[in-house]
């Protein structure tokens, strides 16, 4: 065995001294660094855009085309099939009378088809008793052609309908009055921006967001309450005036704004 020190291991040993060293130097530079430019920027402003939001509302009118009624019947009979074929009856003619009148399949619609027991209170016994069954059945009619509508609700009264609910005017395609109403709306929300941003001392420079929206709508109904017997109603043709219908958009716009270099 030697007994002079491994100079190889010394060495070796010393590197990995060195090279830790070195390493913690620039650790503790990097930190530094990082302090220093953390501190410089403290009480500085981020940059940033100035910008405002605004909003505008447009709106414009249009004549509605299409008409939708909802119309049924309520049958009673002693059982459930009584009722039933009773109901058929009046309901089955309804439809082929309306298609007779050219409404296509298409726009007639089963909308509710109910059975249940007519049960009635009897104070003498404290306890309901039956009184039969009672069918009621309805079917919701889209007109597309809203001049046919008187027709349509005189040949409900006079086939035996007990109850309609309607019409609802609506219009079948609205995508150019809304794009007239977002014309409108737009200027809108652009004749505030300038009115903002002349009140601040700046000027719009351009849109940089935009979003719209149409606010939810309830179309004009009309009820009618029919009870009783349709033979009333044979003689009644009634005027129907559609009137109009609203469209409305709403936008929300930012706008950037720059220095009044004018000023």
């Amino acid at each position: 065995m030697s007994i002079y020190p491994n100079w190889k291991s010394e060495r070796a040993y010393a590197v990995a001294i060195f090279v830790l060293i070195i390493s913690a130097v620039l650790y503790i530079g990097v930190k530094i660094d990082n302090t220093v430019r953390q501190s410089e920027e403290i009480g500085q402003p981020m940059p940033y855009e100035h910008t405002i939001l605004v909003e505008g509302e447009g709106k414009v009118t249009g004549k509605p085309d299409i008409a939708t009624i909802t119309m049924g019947t309520e049958s009673h009979g002693v059982d459930v099939a009584t009722a039933q074929t009773t109901n058929s009856d009046v309901m089955n003619k309804i439809i082929s009378e309306t298609k007779n009148l050219g409404i296509s399949e298409d726009d007639i619609q089963t909308s509710g088809y109910n059975v249940y027991e007519d049960l009635q209170w009897n104070s003498d016994t404290e306890d309901y008793e039956s009184k039969g069954w009672i069918v009621s059945n309805y079917v919701t009619v889209k007109v597309r052609d809203t001049s046919k509508l008187s027709t349509v609700l005189t040949m409900a009264g006079q086939n035996g309908i007990t109850d309609i609910s309607g019409p609802t005017f609506t219009i079948d395609d609205t995508t150019n009055l809304k794009a007239e109403a977002r014309i409108e709306a737009i200027a809108q929300a652009k004749e505030k921006a300038v009115a903002i941003a002349t009140s601040l001392g700046m000027q719009i420079e351009k849109a940089v967001g935009y979003s719209e929206w149409s606010p939810s709508t309830y179309d004009y109904d009309y009820g009618f309450g029919m009870g009783g017997s349709s033979e009333s109603l044979k003689a009644a043709s009634p005027t129907i005036e559609t009137g109009s219908t609203e469209v409305t958009l709403n936008v929300s716009v930012t706008y950037k704004l720059v220095e009044d270099n004018d000023d």
